[in-house]
């Protein structure tokens, strides 16, 4: 099993966490073998790998700069953000 499936995977889920949903979206964009390899990864590793899944980095909403979770301005273009 290839890691790069099971994290493109959990990218594609959802709020509703639908398995089935991100796997046909993403079985789109493979040919027959990689299509069969994400086929064999079960939907209990799916959701326990989204579970483990460290949420998105912020982004500033003026310049796009990236926010670190503690700060609450933007180091680049000083807006405040909460």
């Amino acid at each position: 099993m290839s890691r790069r499936h099971l994290h493109n995977l959990c990218a594609l889920l959802g709020e509703d966490l639908d398995v089935e949903r991100a796997r046909d979206e993403y079985l789109a964009s493979l040919d027959a073998d990689e299509g069969l390899a994400v086929l064999l990864i079960p939907d209990d590793e799916i959701l326990a790998a989204a579970s483990k899944r460290r949420p998105p980095v912020p982004h500033c909403e003026r310049c796009g700069a990236r926010l670190s979770r503690k700060r609450h301005r933007c180091s680049r273009c000083g807006l405040r953000h909460m």
